[in-house]
């Protein structure tokens, strides 16, 4: 909340979606919608608000001096970004944009009073041991599936960090995929986010961090003002609220961009169900790993160009007699259903098709990348070459979905198709 007093000493107190710190003694305001506010503080740049503690619950009052305005820079995209990216989230990105961000001095904290003593949490130091062990095992990793792992594993085993989860970008560049998870009862490996729409597509559209400590109420305020904005009895500019994914009650998130070489890659997301979870040490271990695993990514798929053409293996086993697999592939948009239910779709379905479709005539079961990446049937991208990355999400699925079909590593660049059911392959074209 903040208060301000007109020259003639109407006051006037209004709610703040963003209050920025900046350094020790100066903060940034959101500003969207006040313009009773920014007249009063121009007139009289003097003001106070009250900013909440998200971790504990602690209030404090700020004394203020308002001092400048800005309405772009580094300073102004990352608020911005921030203010979009939850705006999107609850369908309101065309009427919620930052109008400017008034930068103000403090000239004065105080905690308010409390009936209670509330514990302050630590507030962990840096550890360069463990950025360091991040750091190798990261860089250690001989496949993206390996990288992804590795990454997951050493965050939680290193830091902490219970709830994570990595986007990559598809081959269209439009939208995200997991690829991988950590810590929620359902994967959700191979869900999809369109790059622009919510908490998560904003931060990768605008290539900016958004750290949100108290997501709940964040998106509370949004709704409020997208209620009264509907109650005004113009929905112009209103669209459908996007459904949060990951974690339910999610109080705590942090979404890093993954980048290399000026490209995006992917999203390294983090979640908690504690209010302020994530401070400046978290951030920093966070944007660690997010450089790590991009230039990891960049070093993988250049290895993977040059690798040599591997003769594969035919498998003279075959599976002993077993309930038939109906495998239906749909040509549309590449879709694979198992017995009915849906398993993957994109490129990866039609890796998969392919993969399957050259067991049943060969009966092979190795197959090494670069004939996966040259066969002209699949038709794959030469920019953005991520087969390492779609193969790490189809071994995922897999394992989520379907208990007789398995891809396994078996050397650099090869991989082995492990069968456990006699198939009877569907082609469905549309």
């Amino acid at each position: 909340m903040i208060a301000s007093v007109s020259l003639d000493g109407v006051p006037n107190v209004t709610e703040l979606s963003i209050v920025h710190r900046i350094d020790d003694e100066h903060i940034a305001l959101s500003r969207q919608f006040f313009n009773k506010t920014i007249a009063n503080l121009q007139a009289n740049p003097q003001g106070q608000l009250v900013v909440i503690d998200p971790q504990t619950g602690r209030q404090y009052r700020l004394d203020i001096e308002f001092l400048r305005t800005e309405t772009e820079g580094p300073l102004f995209g990352k608020m911005s970004a921030r203010l979009e990216a939850v705006a999107s989230q609850v369908g309101m990105s065309k009427v919620f944009r930052l109008a400017a961000a008034d930068i103000c001095r403090v000239t004065e904290c105080q905690q308010v009073p409390l009936d209670k003593d509330l514990v302050q949490p630590d507030r962990p130091q840096l550890d360069l041991t463990k950025a360091d062990e991040l750091s190798r095992c990261i860089t250690s990793a001989a496949t993206v599936d390996e990288l992804v792992t590795n990454l997951l594993d050493s965050l939680a085993a290193l830091f902490g960090y219970e709830h994570l989860f990595i986007m990559l970008v598809d081959e269209t560049g439009e939208r995200l995929y997991t690829v991988a998870s950590r810590g929620y009862p359902e994967s959700g490996v191979g869900s999809e986010v369109r790059i622009g729409d919510g908490i998560l597509g904003v931060a990768a559209e605008r290539r900016q961090t958004i750290s949100l400590g108290n997501v709940q109420s964040d998106l509370g305020y949004s709704r409020t003002v997208r209620s009264r904005y509907e109650g005004t009895g113009t929905a112009e500019g209103i669209e459908r609220e996007i459904e949060l994914p990951g974690l339910p009650g999610v109080f705590s998130q942090h979404v890093v961009p993954i980048e290399a070489r000026d490209e995006l890659l992917g999203l390294l997301c983090a979640e908690s169900e504690t209010a302020g979870r994530f401070g400046y040490v978290d951030n920093f271990v966070f944007h660690l790993a997010a450089r790590e695993i991009g230039l990891q990514l960049v070093l993988l798929r250049a290895n993977a160009a040059r690798l040599p053409q591997l003769t594969a293996q035919i498998s003279p086993e075959v599976p002993a007699a077993s309930a038939v697999a109906t495998i239906r592939h749909y040509t549309a948009d590449d879709s694979v259903f198992i017995d009915n239910e849906y398993l993957i779709k994109g490129v990866a379905g039609r890796v998969l098709w392919r993969l399957l479709q050259t067991y049943q005539e060969e009966r092979r079961v190795d197959f090494t990348n670069k004939e996966i990446r040259l066969d002209p049937a699949l038709e794959l991208p030469d920019i953005k070459d991520n087969l390492e990355a779609r193969l790490a999400l189809l071994r995922r699925r897999l394992e989520d979905r379907c208990d007789f079909l398995r891809i396994g590593n078996t050397g650099r660049g090869r991989i082995r198709l492990e069968v456990g059911r006699e198939l009877a392959l569907r082609e469905v074209r549309e």
